[in-house]
């Protein structure tokens, strides 16, 4: 698989852009009056956008050479549940546990309607999961089931599948509302539409690397575009906090998951033109990323209730540049603790159970 680090920081940044929409909720909740947190952290919603956009380019990316091969699609499968379920489900349990002991702390948007089962496998259903951020992961689970019958085709038979599942979902969105099969919703839902360009992106990457296409736009240019579309959707309302459960617009899936993934493209091409990377600290920050998206709310949900439990009920911009001058960087550290003693630990023994069985399984054959 190429690595690329400006792929590996954009999933930090996303992190980061996730939290700092979700602060806005936080703040609201649990501290009164007013807030130092601008409106346009609203826009940090696209942090989700972000993240399919790079998961289409990724998984394009560590399946270059697997496409049209029939054993493939059982290792690939595998691979993503090591990557998604292990950590998920140290989460899931840890709120499970909450959950069970006191109810109204959990889901109490919902009234506490949730689906353990469903959760628990990351299906789709009516309500909100029991860790509500995973909602998403219910997304990345369909892309990559997706994803797997994709593999089986032949490599040169990409473009034309991404482009006839790319003009379902356009068709979808514009003929259908969306239905209230929690199912068919996911389906059928726009965020589809930014995997599928990150995927295009991630083929048209490997095409360049290879040799086999002349890219002559400068990355400058590509990128610009990109930001240029960015600040339209921010500066026009396109992201606008509303619920992206059900749907997003059709003009959010492609301004904002295209200028995504015109930066990215730009920005992974001028690396491997340049052979730059981008500050060991923004890779980093992307290696711990799964683990900040998971924690996040959870641990600001605690910063909240000990903010209110210890007194510190009045509200105004001193009370809000001291609660996040506390609370952030303890979502940070909490993240990383998370990455170094809980996620990278035991993806790592899973992943070298996975490879023994595997180097068993070919001596045996």
């Amino acid at each position: 698989m190429h690595k690329i680090s400006a792929l590996q920081a954009a999933r930090g940044l996303a992190a980061l852009a996730v939290i700092a929409f979700h602060s806005l909720f936080i703040n609201a909740k649990y501290l009164a009056g007013a807030t130092w947190l601008p409106d346009m952290f609203v826009f940090g919603q696209t942090g989700v956008d972000l993240f399919f956009v790079i998961s289409g380019f990724v998984m394009v990316l560590a399946s270059a050479n697997k496409f049209g091969g029939r054993g493939e699609v059982l290792g690939f499968l595998k691979g993503r549940f090591l990557r998604i379920y292990p950590v998920y489900w140290v989460y899931f349990f840890a709120v499970m546990l909450v959950f069970l002991l006191k109810p109204g702390m959990v889901n109490s948007s919902q009234a506490g309607e949730v689906s353990l089962l469903n959760s628990f496998l990351l299906l789709p259903d009516v309500n909100l999961p029991l860790v509500m951020v995973a909602w998403s992961l219910i997304h990345e689970v369909w892309f990559y089931l997706v994803f797997a019958l994709i593999l089986l085709l032949p490599r040169r038979w990409m473009p034309l599948v991404f482009v006839a599942w790319l003009c379902a979902i356009l068709a979808a969105s514009v003929l259908y509302t969306s239905p209230a099969n929690p199912y068919l919703r996911v389906i059928r839902h726009e965020f589809s539409i930014e995997f599928i360009f990150g995927a295009l992106a991630g083929l048209l990457y490997l095409q360049v690397v290879s040799g086999a296409f002349q890219w002559r736009l400068p990355g400058a240019l590509v990128g610009l575009i990109g930001v240029g579309l960015l600040a339209y959707a921010l500066a026009s309302g396109t992201v606008d906090g509303s619920d992206v459960i059900q749907s997003i617009s059709l003009q959010r899936a492609l301004i904002v998951g295209g200028g995504y993934t015109l930066l990215l493209l730009a920005l992974a091409l001028q690396e491997f033109k340049s052979q730059w990377q981008v500050p060991g600290v923004l890779t980093s920050l992307g290696d711990m990323s799964y683990s900040l998206y998971l924690s996040h709310i959870l641990t600001l949900s605690v910063c909240g209730r000990l903010w209110v439990a210890f007194g510190s009920v009045e509200g105004g911009l001193v009370a809000s540049v001291v609660f996040w001058a506390i609370s952030l960087p303890v979502v940070i550290a909490v993240g990383y603790m998370s990455y170094r003693f809980v996620e990278r630990p035991l993806t790592q023994r899973l992943s070298r159970r996975r490879a023994g069985r595997v180097s068993a399984q070919s001596v045996a054959n």
